[in-house]
């Protein structure tokens, strides 16, 4: 960094402050760490003073803003269009700013279970799912039903960023008998208290609990279950146990707890919190009881509103917890309780077990982690399906869990220290267990696919966490493309050419039975294929690429089947490239442009045609072919040196210069993108550079270093994997390699059923991708 001027990123530099992100663990803020952890140097003395996060949408519970976050010393010292100098600056265009998350329902075994999570991990866990405020269940070992245990806790956890607020025990020991020193409690701090994991069978028990909290005012929040009832159940009782042959857990087990609770703290006038809501009788009886003016909150997770008990046939533990998940109609109900506003808050029940003791189905513990992924849950179960606003997001997950556990309020105002999380809510990414920073992976959520994830977590004023994507996605699709790669660790993409030829004769006649013979039975048998395919390989690889002309020469019909292959491909997460080799200029290459990568003025409104994220163009007609479409913010491949045979009658024609024709294509690709290179180092115009030609892409990539790379000719065109490598940099980025036939028509060439067409897709792309994985070096982001 040059004194005295700011350094500007697309992307951030790695700053974790007191957190090691190599041994996810935590150091003291004046320690100096052995694995290089740069905190130290950035925050422990000549540390960053002044940081600028520029164009964000910026929410609280009740205010929204366009615009920066100036912070300066840890303190907010500006928000809105901000123009003053600052150390650094990062844009953060397209993401979001809200208040730190709270999640007032974590389990972080400490002391006693560390083996399964301890509060540093727990804090690292919370980090990178932009909690900074977290109220931690009691049922530790010794329980959590002294000061003493309450202040452990506390400083175990003060050099994390995160807020632990414990939660004491109703009851000594959590036996359900005799009541905890509330009074030693309030003395302490602590504002809540539960027995959770072990129901308070007692009614007497839990309603002295309550006249003793008015005294104090503390809150009693409840795990309502009736072990009667559920007498040794291991899930919800119903279709789904009958088939799996395992005893169900009656809902009325939770209903009848809820109910008897909502009695006692009307009679007594106190507050009751009831933990973890998961049945339509249990929303309904609060409903009912907030009507009449009880003073009672609830909370639900998001695997109640985003998963139901089929999962369960799958006899993995994983997806065991308690409450367990219900069926589908208890799942909608739960959705519609967020919606209305009857749930108060979403929180986790955070519950880490070990690999071991989720190994066995039947004899595994309850509970599921989930820090990590609440925010993205949230965000794909209700704000990406249009039922919730991101304000509304931060009064479930920030305001109002506070409010409800007497926890100070975070807001993003000038004035106040900086708390806040950074998100990018248009983010699709798959929930690895091996990559939380949680110390157990027994997610619900793996290999699910989520929308929105948090990029940069900030608590008393300093970053605790940033995710290694934070930055790579914005404005730079090719970022995009190289995030995609590196999280399913495969360079290739798959070229949707579909002839009729290739399609199974099942597809085929089945769209003749409906259709008819014609245009709109040829486009409605691609489009079926196509959505098979990629139903079978989504999770693998990271591209599609549809070649317009087999769509165009169906008309308006082959059209649209390229429109929804589009659609249907980018709702799997996969980057679209359109191989539509157009080339024009002025407004015919704007009009191209538009109607593949970026948006049309139809009647005033900015309308997407096709919405792909890349197309092939030729760029012959020079620079005023290529500005059009860069200007979109769409990526571009050009034709630069291509695999087909003839190629060379014009591409390796020399020039007045000594310069090949591809060549000169190259350094122009290099020079239309020199300044919009993004934070892999690729700008978004790439080049097309055949695999059949080894030599000359190895040469292209030592002379094109910000040029990514599609290259087609691996396989049915022999190229070969050892060949396509040399495209490749020293991180195993900078190209992507394209199948077509070969995937499409593997199932001829395997000589299997043809029901089995997209099977043996699958294992195409498979054998490719580990093919290719033999030469390229291993794929990771570039050193920041």
């Amino acid at each position: 960094m040059v004194s005295g001027q700011p350094t500007y990123f697309s992307f951030p530099i790695a700053i974790f402050s007191d957190m090691c992100y190599n041994k996810k663990s935590w150091h003291g803020s004046g320690d100096r760490c052995p694995e290089g952890c740069l905190s130290q140097d950035l925050y422990g003395g000549i540390g960053l003073k002044r940081i600028l996060y520029k164009d964000l949408d910026i929410y609280n519970e009740d205010t929204y803003l366009h615009g920066d976050i100036l912070v300066a010393d840890g303190i907010i010292e500006q928000i809105g269009d901000v123009d003053a100098q600052a150390d650094t600056v990062y844009d953060c265009s397209g993401m979001i700013a809200m208040p730190g998350l709270c999640d007032i329902h974590v389990h972080f075994r400490d002391p006693g279970q560390t083996q399964k999570e301890d509060i540093i991990t727990g804090c690292a866990s919370a980090a990178a799912g932009g909690v900074t405020a977290v109220c931690t269940m009691p049922n530790t070992s010794p329980v959590c039903d002294t000061p003493e245990i309450a202040d452990y806790q506390r400083y175990r956890a003060k050099d994390t960023g995160i807020h632990v607020y414990p939660v004491g025990a109703t009851t000594v020991g959590m036996a359900g008998e005799e009541l905890s020193d509330f009074e030693a409690y309030a003395k302490n701090g602590i504002t809540m208290v539960s027995d959770d994991g072990h129901p308070i069978a007692n009614a007497e028990v839990m309603r002295r609990a309550l006249e003793t909290s008015n005294k104090y005012d503390i809150l009693v929040a409840s795990h309502c279950e009736d072990l009667d009832i559920v007498n040794g159940g291991i899930m919800n009782k119903g279709r789904t146990s009958e088939e799996l042959g395992v005893k169900g857990i009656d809902r009325a087990s939770e209903d009848s707890i809820v109910a008897r609770e909502i009695a006692l703290a009307d009679s007594c006038g106190a507050r009751i919190h009831i933990c973890h809501l998961s049945t339509k009788g249990s929303l309904e009886a609060v409903r009912d009881a907030k009507k009449r003016g009880v003073r009672v909150t609830c909370e639900t997770a998001p695997h109640y509103f985003m998963c139901n008990d089929t999962l369960l046939l799958k006899r993995d533990a994983d997806y065991r917890m308690n409450p367990p998940l219900r069926d589908e109609s208890d799942r909608l109900a739960i959705i519609e309780g967020v919606r209305e506003g009857v749930i108060d808050c979403i929180i986790t029940d955070h519950a880490p077990h070990t690999a071991e003791e989720k190994a066995i189905f039947e004899k595994a513990p309850n509970g599921v982690v989930g820090l990590e992924t609440s925010f993205a849950a949230t965000l794909t179960a209700f704000v990406h399906t249009g039922y919730l606003t991101y304000q509304n997001v931060v009064k479930l997950m920030s305001a109002e869990p506070r409010r409800i556990a007497h926890i100070p309020e975070v807001r993003i105002e000038q004035g106040k220290t900086a708390e806040f999380i950074i998100a990018d809510p248009d983010l699709e990414w798959y929930v690895e267990p091996d990559r939380l920073k949680s110390r157990s992976h027994n997610s619900v959520f793996k290999g699910q696919l989520l929308k929105g994830k948090v990029m940069l977590t900030v608590s008393e004023g300093r970053t605790i966490y940033m995710d290694d994507m934070f930055g790579r996605t914005a404005r730079n699709p090719i970022d995009v493309l190289c995030a995609k790669i590196i999280e399913k660790q495969d360079p290739t993409v798959v070229g949707l050419d579909p002839k009729l030829e290739y399609i199974p004769d099942h597809i085929k006649l089945a769209a003749l039975e409906k259709h008819g013979p014609g245009l709109k039975a040829a486009a409605a048998a691609i489009l079926r294929f196509n959505k098979e395919l990629i139903d079978a390989i989504y999770d693998i690889v990271p591209a599609i690429k549809p070649q317009s002309a087999y769509y165009e020469m169906y008309g308006h019909h082959g059209v649209k089947a390229l429109e929804k292959t589009i659609e249907y491909a980018q709702s799997k997460g996969l980057f679209v490239i359109v191989d539509g080799k157009r080339n024009d200029i002025g407004a015919t290459m704007q009009a191209y442009s538009a109607a593949y990568l970026g948006d049309t003025d139809v009647f005033g409104q900015q309308t997407a045609a096709f919405g792909a994220d890349a197309l092939t163009v030729n760029g012959y007609l020079g620079t005023d072919g290529i500005a059009p479409a860069v200007e979109t913010g769409g990526a571009i491949f050009v034709l630069v040196k291509t695999s087909n045979p003839s190629s060379g009658e014009l591409q390796d024609r020399r020039l007045c210069d000594g310069k090949t024709v591809y060549e000169t294509m190259g350094d122009m690709c290099e020079k239309w993108g020199s300044e919009r290179i993004g934070a892999c180092g690729y700008s978004p115009v790439g080049a097309v550079i055949g695999a059949t030609y080894p030599d000359m892409l190895a040469e292209m990539r030592a002379k094109l270093p910000h040029t990514f790379f599609l290259i087609p000719g691996y396989g049915a065109q022999g190229g070969g994997a050892e060949g396509a490598a040399k495209g490749f940099d020293e991180n195993g980025l900078g190209a992507i390699v394209n199948s077509s036939r070969a995937v499409m028509c593997a199932y001829k060439k395997e000589g299997c059923d043809e029901y089995d067409f997209a099977g043996a897709a699958r294992r195409e792309v498979l054998r490719m991708k580990e093919d290719l994985r033999k030469y390229i070096p291993t794929i990771k982001y570039p050193e920041r």
